[in-house]
């Protein structure tokens, strides 16, 4: 992640409009470690300032696909405080720029959600989780959209 994820412009631009970046050495960190339920690095922890975790990035990604992550994690973060139209408008963005993505899967299913949650009305779900099935059959994120009849 240190030569090719971090250093790209995307990356960079992107955290420095949308975070309050701050890095942390995990050697000499046991109790950080357990805190964060860090078992494994690179891992990127969404936080807000109480250090509530609203979402967590595992592993090595290129640049585009961790941009993505980190779009869905802002629109996590926003979800998570009942911010219900920025959350959207960050799931929207993942889900049109990173089409065809596991990401964009992810974001129309938290896209529903937020509309749902923004109207209390089941029937906001049914658009997004439409899409999701249509455009990623296959996808895990449709699985957990089907609701039981």
């Amino acid at each position: 992640m240190d030569t090719v994820t971090y250093p790209d412009h995307r990356v960079v631009e992107f955290i420095d409009e949308h975070f309050i970046p701050a890095r942390v050495r995990t050697k000499g960190n046991p109790q950080l470690l357990k805190d964060y339920f860090v078992t494994w690095t690179p891992n990127v922890v969404i936080t807000d300032d109480n250090g509530k975790v609203h979402y967590r990035v595992e592993g090595y990604l290129p640049p585009e696909e961790f941009v993505a992550r980190l779009s869905l994690g802002a629109g996590k973060f926003h979800l998570d405080r009942d911010e219900f139209d920025l959350a959207a408008e960050r799931f929207e963005e993942v889900a049109q720029r990173h089409h065809g993505s596991e990401a964009g899967a992810e974001s129309l299913y938290w896209l529903g959600i937020a509309h749902f949650k923004k109207t209390h009305d089941p029937a906001q779900l049914r658009p997004c989780w439409q899409q999701l099935a249509e455009e990623y059959p296959d996808s895990d994120w449709t699985k957990r959209s089907k609701i039981p009849a």
